[in-house]
Formats: C-alpha cells, structure tokens, sequence
C-alpha cells in the first residue's frame, strides 16, 4: 500500500520540487493571506522586505507586525477585504511599501482570491512588482517607465498526509498558475541542459500565438534557430551564469532573467527564464530622451539670448554714440556739397570707422542670436577669445573692468560649435566682470589665460577675477538650473548649467575655484586636434 501511494506521489512531488524552483527564480513578492487576514505565508523576496530571515518567520503575523506604517498597513488590509467580500480580482493600484531597510518603494500591486477545490474561497495572493523607477520618472518629467510583474515561489507544503500533501498541491498550483497568467507581459519557461522546454506559461505567451505548455517537449534551438542572440544569452546561462538579457521577437522587446538550475553536486541541469514585455517601457524611454534633448536645446537658446539681451544693451549705447559722429559727419559733407568743395581726407577715414563700427556690432549680434549653430568646425581657440572680448568691450560689461589676457604664440586648435563655444567664453567672462562690479578696496581686474596641456592633449582656457568669490557652501550647488549669485534680475540661473553641458558634449570638462574675498577662476579643457592639412 505505501509502495503504491509512494508511486502515485512522486509525480506529485516533481511538479511541487519544479514549482518551488520556479518560485525560488522570481524576483517579485507574492504572499498569501486567510479569511482573518493573517499571513499564510509569502516567498523569500517578501520575507526580505519584511525583514524575516524566511518565509516561515512571517506565517501567522499581520500586516501591522512588520515593518509598514500603521496607515499603508490599514490600506492594504482594505483591500483584501475587498477583495474577499467581492470574490473578485483587486483592480492593479499603486502603493506605497516600507521594507525593514527604511527605504520606500512603490509597488503595483494585484490582488487576486483563493478557492479550495470545491470553490469556496479561502484567502487572497497578492503580487507586488516595484515601479519606484517608474514613479520616479514620472514626478520629473511625467514619462512613465513599466516596471516589470512578478511571480514568486509558492507555499511549500507541510503535510504529512497523502490527502493534505494533494491538497497543498493543487492549491499550489492554482496560486501559481493564478499569478503567472494573470500578467499579460511575463512568461515563464524552463528548458534542461540539452535545451528542451520542460515547462512555459504566463499571460504572455498569448501575444506571441502560443499556449501554456505548448513548447513543452521541442527544442529551443530549433525553434529559435534564427534568434542567434536569444541563443547566445542561453548558452552563457547554462554555464551557470545568472544575468538578465534583453532580446526582441516579433517586434516586441523583452528582459529576461535567466537562473541555472543546479543538481546537489552542482552541475548545470536546465535554465528557467523569466520574460517580461518591455516593449511600452522602452518606448517611454525614447520619448523620455527626446524630451530631454528637446528641453536641453530650449535651455541653451534660452541662454543664449539672455547672453545676447545683455551685450544688445551694451551695443546699443555704442550705436548711439557712433550715430552722434554720423550725424555730424552728414552735416558736413551736406555743408560740403552745397559750398562745392571735397570733403577732407580725415572726415572720409572717420565715416569709414563709423561704417565698420556699425557693421561689425551687427554682425556680432545677429552671430550671437542666430538659433541652432551647432555646426562643429576645427577652429583657432585664441581668434574666439579675442573676438568675445572684443564683444563684451564693445557692449561696455567690461568697460570700467581691467582684463589682461595671455594666448600662445602658435594657434591653439579645438573642434567644436563656434557659436556655442563663442556663448562659453562670453558667459564666464561677463560673469567674471559682474563678480569685479563691487568690488572697491582693490583692483577690479579680470585675467583670461589660454594655454594647452600638451601632456593631456587638452586646450585649456583659465577666465580669473579678483571679486568677491562663491561661498564654499554654494559652490556644490552653482551648476543647477535656476541657481544664481547675482541680485535679481540680474542673472537666469542658466549660464553655468548651459555652459558645462557644452563643454561636456564637445569631450571637455569645467572646473571651479573660489574663495570669498579674493576672487574665483573657472577653468575649462577641450581636447586639442591637429590644424588643416
């Protein structure tokens, strides 16, 4: 008689060990509760953030022994009244979860009911699959990342009893089969070392034409010939390696998780794969990326005609003044013309200087304020330091300023956009000028010295002032957006932001050092590349 219960058991006990090892695989919480809402049990991913050493040390308790607060504790126990008094599935929701590390997470949760074999329902399985990164994203820049679902180890049975052990088992099954086909974006599968399925379910077999178990007994290198990389994530597997791969498959991106099974001697003897869709997650990560390229352009225009608004100004006072000298020189040649006699020889050189002087304050401007040249060019770094000098002194910003500047005697060559290297250069000497503004007990002088760090292959540009420097405890925080020193109005909280993300698309870094009192230098490198050939 035990021999023959021994025989009817075994295959039981196969498909319990080939659970339990699917269950041991998952990375998702599950956990089962009663009537009573009492803990069951829950699977080794659960026990963690309860902060239990096992599964077993969390049986018995409830929500308000374990590490939650008591109103998430009081929220999730609403639930699953819901879901017991309704006897249907809980609708997905977002909640918050505090492990037993004291960090928050947030979960989507699916709650579904739990039916003996007659019908009758007996408790609730939950499922929690942590979007924090999802949540996260979505709060900045309100662009949703999927997180994955998930589907943990199922409750091992206890029993003793031929007919308590098969109905530990069936209820076993019911949950895990409840849970893995409740997902529409994950599929399980396991195959042994010759590469045969042994086993496949979720609810996402469905969108690839399969049913559970239909792979079950054909070999994945035949049916997946074609997916060399697939393969290739198999193979690596079965060396024992554990390691998530991603592939895609009928125009669908998946991530998978693939974990060796191991004999007790250690040997490789299968590979079970977790597959969850990422194909919506992995577009909201484009549309993610091109909204921030999008944001970062719309920041560096911003920049760049608040730069040109400040040196307009300046500009405009010049053109005044160069407007007085043309009137006056249009009254004499008017004067001239009339009495029939030439202009002299030093009128027509001083129309000439006019002349030049307009044309140049307007080329500079519409240079400054043309959008979207971003053109990278190979260019001489000391003509675009002369040439934002010569802007800022035309604008009069360094007017009552001393600017002492130093350049080799050989061309210094860079590649990059002229015009947004050009906006570099202006931002951090107009701001070296403003930082000198104040200053009265000593000389307002600002430095500009280009060199190159040959040793490094980088051009380096150090722009110096002797203002009033950065406090020390607002130096970690000058690169923000929407920061700045200066009095209102008087700055964007751009500038810096703008100008080291230039610097670090062209390969470059930017530097800073500061002391109150005595000044600040910011210094930025730009790899050097060789002249024409």
């Amino acid at each position: 008689m035990r021999a023959r219960e021994a025989v009817v058991q075994a295959p039981v006990r196969q498909e319990a060990e080939l659970l339990r090892r699917l269950l041991d695989a998952l990375p998702y919480p599950i956990f089962w509760k009663g009537r009573d809402l009492r803990f069951l049990g829950c699977n080794t991913a659960f026990a963690k953030i309860a902060g239990r050493a096992h599964p077993d040390e969390v049986v018995g308790l409830t929500d308000y022994e374990l590490p939650w607060r008591k109103e998430d504790s009081d929220f999730y126990r609403a639930c699953d009244r819901q879901v017991l008094e309704s006897g249907e599935p809980f609708p997905d929701c977002e909640e918050p979860v505090r492990g037993s590390d004291g960090r928050q997470r947030w979960t989507q949760t699916c709650k579904v009911p739990l039916r003996d074999e007659q019908g009758a329902l007996f408790g609730v399985l939950g499922i929690l699959v942590d979007v924090t990164a999802r949540r996260e994203a979505q709060e900045q820049l309100q662009v949703a990342l999927a997180a994955g679902d998930a589907a943990n180890r199922m409750l091992k049975a206890q029993v003793a009893e031929r007919d308590a052990m098969q109905r530990a088992l069936t209820v076993s099954e019911l949950r895990l089969r409840t849970a893995v086909r409740s997902s529409a974006q994950m599929c399980i599968w396991a195959v042994d070392a010759q590469g045969i399925f042994t086993f496949s379910d979720g609810g996402g077999l469905e969108v690839l034409g399969l049913r559970p178990g239909q792979l079950v007994g054909h070999s994945v290198y035949q049916l997946y010939a074609e997916h060399t990389e697939t393969l290739g994530h198999l193979r690596r597997a079965l060396t024992g390696e554990s390691f998530t791969g991603y592939s895609s498959f009928s125009g669908l991106n998946y991530e998978t998780r693939y974990t060796p099974v191991l004999d007790e001697s250690g040997t490789v003897t299968g590979v079970i794969g977790i597959a969850l869709d990422i194909t919506e997650r992995t577009r909201y990560r484009e549309m993610l990326e091109a909204e921030v390229e999008r944001m970062r352009r719309q920041l560096l225009q911003v920049e760049r005609l608040a730069t040109l608004g400040t040196l307009a100004a300046g500009v405009g006072h010049e053109l005044r003044n160069i407007s007085t000298v043309l009137n006056s020189l249009r009254t004499y040649f008017t004067d001239c013309a009339q009495r029939g006699v030439p202009p002299e020889q030093e009128e027509l050189e001083e129309l000439g200087w006019a002349c030049e002087h307009v044309a140049m304050h307007g080329r500079h401007l519409m240079d400054l304020g043309r959008p979207g040249q971003s053109k990278v060019e190979r260019m001489d770094l000391r003509e675009l330091v002369s040439g934002s000098l010569a802007m800022l002194r035309t604008a009069g910003i360094t007017k009552h300023v001393k600017v002492l500047s130093s350049t080799p005697p050989k061309p210094v060559w860079v590649e990059a956009s002229r015009t947004r290297l050009e906006q570099v250069l202006l931002n951090l000497m107009s701001n070296a000028a403003d930082a000198v503004e104040p200053v009265r007990d000593r000389l307002a002088e600002v430095r500009v010295h280009l060199f190159e760090d040959e040793a490094a292959g980088f051009a380096c540009c150090r722009v110096e002032d002797t203002g009033i420097g950065i406090p020390e405890d607002k130096l970690s925080c000058i690169f923000e957006p929407w920061f700045t020193t200066k009095p209102p109005g008087r700055g964007t909280g751009l500038g810096l932001p703008v100008v080291r993300t230039i610097l670090q698309e062209c390969g470059g870094e930017l530097q800073v050092e500061s002391q109150v009192g005595m000044g600040s230098a910011f210094t930025f490198r730009l790899p050097l590349v060789g002249p024409h050939t």
